[in-house]
């Protein structure tokens, strides 16, 4: 029961979600111009989740400006056309029936079903978009990595940084 109502909660909050204007100078700081273009382009939700994330790591102690921002931009490529009716049915399929949502997914990005590609193919396409505008290759790796199951213990920085980043994720 604990889950389906964490995803309640979690559908509600994407519902009021909103950025301060605190936060939005922290963005401005942690990243590059182009990318900041990248975060605005983004769902307000999905603005908020990242926000979240990156408060979790500072909350820990991470200070890495490379961390900082994959955890902004980590889902960055969902904005390329995931909408609502997307997510909920791709969580209770990968709940579920986790190998049906490739099978529902489409690669036509005129079909109601691309939002499914999106979602399956996200770390990789964040992190071209991220590369693209101008992020460290530190932060376009965790991006592109961000759903991975890190190894633990770490065996490199970056695999630090990871474990954290996916921890963080997981939990929000």
């Amino acid at each position: 029961m604990a889950r389906p109502l964490y995803r309640i909660q979690q559908f509600l909050r994407a519902l009021t979600a909103y950025v301060r204007p605190n936060e939005w100078k922290l963005v401005e700081k942690t990243l590059p111009p182009q990318a900041i273009y990248l975060f605005r382009r983004m769902p307000v939700a999905d603005q908020r989740h990242g926000l979240n994330i990156l408060s979790a790591l500072r909350a820990q102690g991470y200070k890495e400006r490379d961390l900082w921002a994959a955890a902004l931009l980590h889902d960055v490529a969902k904005s390329e056309g995931v909408r609502l009716w997307h997510r909920v049915p791709a969580v209770l399929l990968r709940g579920l029936r986790p190998k049906w949502l490739a099978r529902v997914a489409s690669s036509d990005p005129h079909s109601w079903r691309y939002g499914f590609t999106l979602l399956l193919d996200h770390p990789c396409r964040g992190a071209q978009m991220a590369q693209a505008a101008g992020c460290s290759p530190d932060t376009v790796e965790l991006i592109r990595r961000h759903q991975d199951v890190p190894e633990s213990p770490p065996r490199s920085r970056l695999d630090e940084w990871l474990l954290a980043l996916h921890a963080v994720d997981d939990a929000n």
